[in-house]
């Protein structure tokens, strides 16, 4: 089962590679922010990198990659202003130097990029191609991979090579790294990133802190554990504005304690309210010396502090290799049951929406799947039973006609003569329940409910009884011809008795094994008969997590659909030893 679980989910998500289109592309290209790179594209990229889509699909090999020429290329273009790049391009195309440069830029598949470069009236028109090149290389390929890579060039005798390795540094961790304050609902593991984020200034700025005075130490702890025991954030937000910078270490003293969460979560408030952001990791183009340096001192501090994950040892780079990519991570998800979030607005918790959706299924399928076997194995039998007569002759040609139908025509022939009201409206055409069901009365909910899914639970139920009654006339006029059947007839047995004891069991054997085929028959009915009558169930989730590219829960929903049809064939295993007492699981004599 465990072989056969992998298989699917590797095959599944190859397909999903193949897939054109981002999903998260597709989102910005509705807002017409795809190639910008404000709020919007920070946005896209921080869930690209929580979902991984910007790792490789099945091995990783950045970390093994050295990222020096490529970054020092980067921080070239990154540090320099507009003139200069100009000037450099204006070179490159006389063939008068910059050769390396020249190359580099070839690799950042620019649309006719040597055409432009040729072109001196087009020449000022690559200027902010190359650098949204740049720009998308450092932030989607080289990302956390050649941080180490631009952070070594932060002690390069050159002013502009450190200015864009800053710069570049900043596109590689989308934006400002330290953390200085809690999420809206704290977690402990966000402890460490707060911590050592206060504790960098603190190291740099304690000498130059006076103490508080004990007069206002009073004041500040009464105050203080008030705000601990507010529960309202907006109240804690309002209270902090009180305080000024010379607080400083009395919070930063409640932040680096054994202290509980709520108390280091009111003093990360507290000093970002009263210090701001005292770590500054942004520079421009223009800065001089000292400004550069205090920068580039900031990033070296939190790099060091971060050293195991941007510069992993060996043993870490070899599991990275396999455990640090797209497949990986699904893969992970998929074996705990953390679907995680969906890649579509509002973003909710795939694992509950599957939930949600399985429980107005259910009950649908496994209703049609009882009624498919009711009606469809008997109704076989009995034309097996009267074969050539006219019963036969009328009930196979029955099957036929249902069986050639479509299930989406199916489903609109039913609405039409059924459901608009053109001809009859025996039924509602749309949803599980009519206007007001919360208020109905158990017997009234129930009625409307069965109301509601009956047309539903009719198309399903048609579309698969024609295969599976057609399967079980041919099933059973192979066993009705046996020598053992002729044997019992001869003896006199009643023909009631020879069909109903003696064929009928082995006529279910080969009926039985399709039952592990019905059910993702039925679930791919559903796609279609949910979508119709507007039924949020699977079949609805799954046509619409295709349509958007939501491959989080699309994968989520093909790892379950191939646990129900692994678990329907080991039913079905159960069920021929039910029918067939010859059959059983326990070894045979000789051990086989």
């Amino acid at each position: 089962m465990l072989p056969t679980l992998f298989g699917v989910t590797l095959v599944t998500f190859i397909v999903m590679q193949f897939a054109p289109g981002d999903p998260l592309k597709m989102q910005l290209s509705q807002t017409g922010a795809q190639g910008e790179s404000g709020g919007t594209r920070e946005a896209f990229l921080h869930q690209r990198r929580q979902w991984k889509l910007d790792k490789p699909a099945i091995l990783n090999l950045r970390w093994f990659r050295n990222y020096g020429d490529p970054a020092r290329h980067c921080a070239a273009i990154y540090g320099l202003p507009d003139e200069e790049i100009r000037r450099r391009l204006d070179d490159m195309a006389e063939a008068n130097g910059h050769s390396d440069m020249h190359r580099f830029l070839q690799t950042l598949n620019i649309e006719a990029f040597e055409e432009q470069l040729k072109s001196a009236e087009r020449r000022a028109d690559l200027i902010p191609r190359v650098k949204t090149g740049v720009q998308i290389l450092v932030e989607e390929t080289i990302a956390e991979h050649g941080v180490m890579s631009f952070t070594s060039l932060l002690d390069d005798p050159e002013l502009p090579i450190r200015i864009g390795a800053i710069r570049c540094l900043s596109l590689c961790t989308l934006g400002d790294p330290f953390v200085y304050t809690y999420s809206k609902d704290p977690q402990p593991e966000e402890t460490d990133g707060v911590v050592t984020t206060w504790r960098i200034w603190w190291d740099r700025d304690k000498s130059k802190t006076a103490p508080v005075p004990p007069e206002r130490l009073h004041t500040l702890e009464e105050s203080f554990r008030t705000l601990v025991a507010e529960s309202s954030r907006a109240k804690i937000l309002e209270g902090v504005t009180a305080y000024t910078k010379a607080d400083a270490p009395f919070f930063m003293e409640r932040l680096l304690g054994q202290g509980p969460l709520k108390e280091k979560y009111v003093a990360s408030i507290a000093l970002r309210s009263t210090v701001s952001r005292p770590l500054k990791v942004e520079v421009k183009l223009g800065d001089k010396e000292p400004a550069v340096r205090a920068v580039a001192e900031n990033w070296k501090s939190y790099v060091g502090l971060h050293s195991q994950r941007y510069d992993p040892p060996i043993l870490s780079r070899l599991l990275y290799l396999f455990a640090d990519t797209q497949y990986f991570n699904s893969l992970t998800k998929l074996v705990t049951f953390n679907f995680g979030r969906s890649m579509v607005k509002p973003y909710d918790p795939v694992g509950p929406e599957i939930l949600r959706a399985a429980k107005v299924s259910a009950p649908i399928m496994l209703l049609a799947e009882a009624l498919v076997y009711l009606l469809a194995v008997p109704l076989g039998i009995y034309a097996a039973v009267r074969r050539s007569q006219w019963q036969d002759r009328s009930i196979s040609l029955g099957l036929f006609v249902l069986y050639s139908i479509p299930p989406v025509v199916l489903g609109m022939l039913f609405l039409t003569f059924f459901g608009f009201g053109a001809f009859l409206k025996w039924f509602p055409m749309y949803g599980l329940h009519a206007e007001g069901y919360e208020s109905f009365a158990p017997l009234h909910y129930a009625r409307d409910y069965v109301w509601h899914i009956a047309g539903p639970l009719i198309c399903l139920t048609l579309t698969q009884m024609a295969s599976l009654a057609m399967f079980g006339r041919s099933s059973m006029l192979d066993v009705v011809n046996q020598d053992y059947i002729r044997t019992a007839r001869a003896k006199g047995l009643p023909g009631r008795t020879v069909i109903l004891r003696h064929a009928l069991r082995n006529a279910l054997i080969p009926i039985i094994t399709l039952f592990s085929n019905f059910i993702p028959a039925l679930l791919g009915g559903s796609v279609i008969v949910e979508y119709l009558f507007g039924i949020p169930g699977m079949g609805r989730l799954s046509y619409d997590s295709i349509q958007s590219k939501d491959y989080n829960t699309v994968m989520a929903l093909i790892y379950l659909d191939a646990i129900i049809v692994m678990l329907s064939i080991l039913l079905s295993d159960f069920l021929y030893v039910i029918v067939d007492p010859r059959i059983s699981f326990s070894r045979t004599e000789g051990g086989g």
